[in-house]
């Protein structure tokens, strides 16, 4: 079960990671204040430094959109890992292995979702056989897949079979 431990090592870390920047952005504001306070009438950034300088301005602002920009995908990566689960190198060796010989096979990805279950997909070409694909999922792909992974046989297993148009 090495994909369970990954995406647990990767949530822990996104849990680090969110922890970290929420202590260091509290401890700035709650310096920001305390300095606030003693000198109320100061401004923070000088007026006439921007107008000397117009060129600082702009990649302040270049700088807090690319920060923002990275900060939602590192949101949207760590929310997203939870129902995606941890893809497993080992479970998609075994399909293509279990699916070998069966012409017209695009892709094929192997995920273990946290909740203790298999996502597997199955993308092939226009004019596969689908019939056979299924009947070898069936049959045997499946179980190895399961086996593969290190999971007891009565685990459920999500198949997703998609035909390309072109």
């Amino acid at each position: 079960m090495p994909a369970e431990r990954l995406t647990l090592h990767q949530r822990l870390g996104h849990r680090a990671g969110i922890a970290a920047v929420g202590l260091g952005l509290a401890a700035l504001g709650g310096y920001l204040l305390a300095a606030g306070r003693e000198r109320p009438g100061d401004r923070v950034v000088d007026p006439a430094a921007l107008v000397e300088a117009p060129l600082v301005g702009a990649v302040a602002a270049v700088m807090a959109a690319l920060l923002t920009v990275l900060a939602i995908r590192w949101l949207v990566s760590a929310l997203a890992d939870a129902r995606l689960g941890a893809r497993s190198p080992v479970g998609i060796a075994m399909l293509g292995v279990a699916l070998k010989g069966i012409e017209g096979i695009a892709r094929l990805h192997v995920r273990m979702v946290p909740n203790r279950r298999i996502r597997i997909s199955v993308s092939l070409r226009p004019g596969a056989d689908v019939a056979a694909v299924v009947s070898r999922l069936e049959e045997s792909a499946v179980s190895r897949t399961r086996s593969a992974v290190g999971a007891p046989p009565d685990l459920p297993a999500l198949v997703r079979v998609h035909v390309r148009r072109r």
